[in-house]
């Protein structure tokens, strides 16, 4: 039978059985030594004792033992090759031998026809022990063994495999042979690791998060895959096991064909071949995969698998057992030959054998097993096996790294540093937080730690200098972004919390450039992961990574403007917006104001973005690899001013695309309205159901019959004002008013045909893209609907406040007070009583219900009650706006961008004005009209920008120009009112010298706003 191995304690005694002496043989290491760590192959054993010597017994027909002869050897013998080294690790496979010194050196020697011993060559025989080259030469920390094949674990978290392949055991890929020479198995880049062991022809990896990978043979189930993979006789590369995901795994050993796994609760999970009673599974289960063994008698703390049989320690009554027994030595050792009926349980150290001492450890092999023990009965500590770790940050090792000033520490903190901050697995490793079985907490890092030691050691020079070094040239190169491996990929959220990645002094080399390029080359499965971390991270790690991003999308920007970088600036620029683009679509933390970069406003250039969308739209864009930025994908870091210029010129695109003639380019028509004024709501809506559907999308001009022609925006404002102003009075009933001066909703049912609403959906569409501002006094509901966002009972609240008022009443009910409402599942709206369920009338409210009924009310008002004609309207909107591009906006966007500002600031106004001609801020009659300007009403002074600019409401600031553009018209006399050019903002005012005159003109122009005396 075989052996592991532990290292705790001060003893000498140790216990061995083997398969001519089954009972335990009480044995003492001598000269005050004591066995640190056994390990068995198939004939032979390696016995390290606490001076570091390594001393071999047993079969010697390949070298194995590693005694310069190939005699066999009873009584074991010292290693004396490696007399001088201090050994801190042995492993044995079939027939070959490892060991580690604590420099992390490893030596191999023995059996090496399959590649096994990793010297490069595969040689039959090898009597002396041979050092393995790894890649730079790293520090191994773990090595395991299997029969034909060998497995390392380095500092820095990397998983090294040699030897045979037959089976896929070495984790490389189908197209790999056997390799003689370690190879990294890349499949477990970037996985924070605990362990490695290998089997006879599989493999398993534990990371520190307790997720177990298998791959190699499963041709007895001994990689317990399922669902699809259960079938699978072979796997090339590490597998996720998902049946053992939820069992908390703290330790794994491997048997020729089965695994054993201990959990953190004690329990011993086996699976695999079962032919020697190795599982100890129920005779009646025909269920494959990890099942509980029974009849250990109590919680387990240590577990070893030798070839076809399992040790556990049961620390609650320090038995040691053996679940199975493998062949006689004498038999072949096959497992289809293996005696079945010697199965079982089987105490091999009891209490009884075990006075005054405690076992420290235990081993497994093919034919001997190994148990150590010391002398401490005081000792209240559960013996546990101690593995060697990859290297990690913890608290007092940062204050030693930044207390460093000896050239001698300095060095090794730069080592310990270097080693840390260029590998993802052992940054990871870091920051991981405790994992209790079965929680299903997929971020299980601890960013907040993260972000504290981070900044620590970024107030230290020297130190963030080697820390942008270390990750420049190994992590952000190396990043696992297509990794199958969810643990490879928590280091996407440990980056954004290190100041390091966003020092702009380091632009060149921009780390957070290349951060984002993994993210965008990420495959689906990878990135479908990353984005579930980011939606439930908290705010202050979610404001750091956008924060990250814009900080290197401004200073790409910047630079920009350098010729020789243009193209390398612009790809970057796309990947960077790309990657922010996917954090912006999962976040519903961070307010949208957070996305917004004003530098992105500054490169807006209407030739430049228009012909990008036409090339667009024509399907004639470049490539990917041109980084061709097209600006209206990204609407999201943008303000609003510049989304709805966005806006614009994206209709002007597709416009260009639909006109294209097959000679040339055409140049884009209008779409024109010509209303009556006294018939404006008839005129109006017949020739919008009469037009193209691509007309919508052109450029608006409305003339009024028999008054002067004037293709300008100021009669379009107009229009837009009054026929909303018509067709939204409640005397005409087209919406409802739940209250007087409420805001208004759509019917339940209607006096109107559908069709009307679909036109009246045309005419906001047309507002929206024709940048007009207009009073719809509907609730921020209506864009939440238009953007497809869930409606609350706030909004209900916007629309009723009584209604609302009484719902969020009942919400507050204490418990017991909702029944006394004598409430039920109806509600009065539109003048009439509905059941918002099946025999709701007869269903009451109560404390269970009472959530339900408040969505449901919501939900009735907003959406069930209204579906038919709310759907007309949405038709009619979107078949003017692009709706890819009006998804980009919030509703809060969407409202402000449809109704404009209707709180005017009339002080800014006036410092806004411009003077023309003779006329200036200090002339007498500009001094009258401002003075006389400010006395009006509110209401005064929004009729007279009625007659200014054709509305009674200023657009969103940077859009248009809010003042007035004054003009003293030489050809007036104090006689003449005011005349008003809408399209320019431009008033020509007459030289009024007295306050009455003004006045009295103010008057005039207010009450008498309707129609236009003169254009040019």
């Amino acid at each position: 039978m075989r052996q592991s191995r532990r290292w705790l304690g001060c003893a000498e005694m140790y216990f061995r059985w083997t398969a001519d002496c089954p009972e335990p043989q009480r044995l003492k290491a001598g000269d005050g030594r004591e066995l640190l760590q056994a390990a068995s192959g198939e004939r032979h054993s390696l016995l390290l004792f606490s001076n570091h010597r390594v001393y071999s017994c047993g079969d010697n027909s390949f070298g194995q033992l590693g005694q310069k002869r190939r005699q066999n050897t009873e009584r074991p013998e010292q290693i004396q090759t490696l007399a001088t080294l201090h050994v801190d690790l042995v492993s044995c496979g079939k027939e070959h031998s490892i060991a580690v010194c604590h420099k992390g050196r490893v030596f191999a020697w023995g059996a090496g026809s399959e590649g096994q011993l990793g010297i490069g060559v595969c040689k039959e025989i090898n009597l002396m022990p041979m050092k393995i080259k790894f890649p730079g030469d790293i520090k191994i920390v773990q090595v395991s063994c299997g029969h034909y094949h060998s497995l390392a674990l380095s500092e820095d978290g990397q998983v090294f495999s040699w030897g045979s392949n037959s089976h896929g055991q070495l984790g490389l890929g189908k197209n790999c042979s056997s390799q003689a020479s370690p190879k990294i198995v890349k499949s477990l880049e970037g996985i924070p690791l605990a362990q490695v062991a290998a089997g006879g022809n599989h493999s398993f990896a534990l990371s520190l998060t307790g997720t177990s990978f298998g791959w190699g043979s499963n041709s007895v189930g001994q990689l317990a895959l399922s669902g699809e993979k259960a079938k699978a006789v072979k796997i090339h590369k590490p597998y996720s096991i998902g049946a053992l995901k939820s069992l908390g795994v703290v330790y794994i050993s491997c048997g020729y064909e089965h695994t054993a796994v201990l959990t953190q609760d004690g329990e011993v999970f086996t699976f695999g071949d079962d032919s020697s009673g190795q599982l100890q599974h129920s005779p009646q289960s025909e269920r494959r995969g990890p099942q509980l063994v029974e009849g250990i008698g109590g919680p387990v703390s240590m577990i070893d698998c030798g070839s076809y049989h399992t040790l556990a320690y049961v620390y609650t009554t320090g038995q040691v057992v053996s679940v199975g027994y493998g062949p006689n030595l004498t038999s072949n050792p096959t497992h289809q030959e293996a005696p079945a009926e010697n199965s079982g349980v089987t105490c091999l150290l009891s209490a009884k054998d075990l006075v005054n001492i405690q076992v420290k450890d235990i081993f497994a092999g093919a034919y001997a097993n190994f148990a150590t023990t010391h002398q401490d009965p005081r000792s209240t500590s559960v013996p546990m096996k101690i593995l060697p770790k990859i290297n990690q940050i913890n608290q007092s090792q940062v204050q030693k790294w930044i207390a460093a000033r000896r050239n001698k520490e300095r060095e090794e903190a730069k080592r310990e540093i270097g080693t840390i901050f260029s590998s993802s697995a052992c940054l990871t490793a870091s920051f991981l937080k405790k994992r209790d079985a079965g929680e299903e907490n997929f971020i299980d890092v601890d960013l907040n730690m993260a972000r504290d030691v981070f900044k620590k050691l970024s107030e230290v020079p020297w130190i963030s200098s080697l820390i942008i070094t270390c990750l420049r040239d190994k992590i952000i190169k190396d990043l696992p972004y297509n990794s199958s491996h969810q643990d490879a990929l928590l280091v996407f959220l440990l980056l954004p919390e290190c100041p390091m990645m966003q020092d702009p002094r380091n632009f060149w080399e921009s780390l957070t450039v290349e951060f984002a390029k993994a993210i965008y080359k990420m495959n689906t499965e990878s990135f479908e992961f990353l984005k579930k971390c980011w939606k439930s991270l908290e705010v202050s790690s979610l404001s750091a990574l956008v924060q990250m991003l814009k900080t290197t999308i401004i200073i790409v920007i910047s630079q920009l403007r350098n010729p020789g970088l243009m193209m390398q600036n612009q790809r970057s620029l796309k990947v960077l917006l790309e990657v922010m683009k996917r954090v912006h679509k999962v976040n519903h933390r961070l307010p949208a104001s957070t996305f917004i970069i004003n530098e992105l406003s500054d490169i807006l250039y209407f030739f430049v973005e228009e012909t990008k969308l036409f090339y667009k739209y024509s399907n004639q864009l470049p490539s990917e690899s041109s980084g061709l930025v097209v600006l209206s994908d990204f609407l999201f870091s943008f303000n609003l001013p510049s989304k709805l210029m966005l806006m614009q010129w994206d209709l002007c695109a597709k416009l260009r695309c639909d006109t294209m003639a097959p000679q040339g380019s055409m140049r884009p028509e209008l779409l024109t309205l010509r209303v009556r004024r006294s018939h404006l709501v008839e005129d109006a809506l017949r020739q919008l159901g009469q037009a193209e559907n691509s007309d919508l999308r052109k450029p608006l001009t409305v003339e009024f019959i028999n008054e002067v022609s004037a293709k300008s925006a100021g009669v379009s404002s107009e229009f837009f004002h009054y026929i909303f102003e018509e067709m939204t009075d409640p005397k005409h009933g087209m919406f409802v008013y739940p209250e007087k001066s409420s805001n208004m909703w759509f019917p339940v049912h209607p006096t109107f045909e559908k069709k009307r609403y679909f036109l009246f959906g045309i005419l906001c569409g047309l507002s929206l893209s024709n940048l007009k501002t207009v009073k719809l006094p509907f609730p921020l509901a209506l864009y939440k609907k238009l953007l497809k966002k869930k409606t609350t009972l706030e909004d209900l609240k916007e629309l009723s406040v009584p209604l609302g008022k009484n719902l969020q009443e009942v919400l507050n009910c204490e418990a017991g007070d909702v029944e006394e409402l004598y409430m039920y599942f109806s509600i009065h709206w539109d003048q009439r009583d509905v059941e918002l369920i099946p025999n709701g009338i007869s269903v009451p409210v109560d404390q269970t219900n009472r959530q339900k009924y408040v969505s449901k009310c919501v939900d009735y008002i907003f959406n069930t009650s209204v579906k038919p004609i709310y759907e007309e309207f949405h038709r009619g909107f979107y078949t003017v706006c692009n709706q890819d591009i009006i998804r980009q906006f919030h509703p809060g966007e969407l409202m402000k961008a449809i109704l404009g500002n209707p709180d005017c600031d009339w002080k800014q106004f006036e410092n806004n004005s411009l003077y023309e001609g003779e006329y200036h801020k200090a002339h007498p009659t500009i001094l009258l009209f401002w003075k006389a300007f400010h006395e009006l009403t509110s209401d005064e002074k929004k009729k007279f920008l009625l007659f200014l600019t054709g509305c009674d409401r200023f657009h969103i600031e940077g859009l248009q120009f809010h003042g007035i553009r004054f003009r003293c018209p030489q050809t007036f006399s104090e006689e003449d009112n005011p005349r008003s050019l809408t399209c320019h903002s431009i008033l020509d005012l007459p030289k009024y010298s007295t306050m009455e005159r003004m006045k009295e003109a103010l008057q005039v122009i207010i009450n008498n706003n309707k129609g236009f005396a003169s254009w040019t």
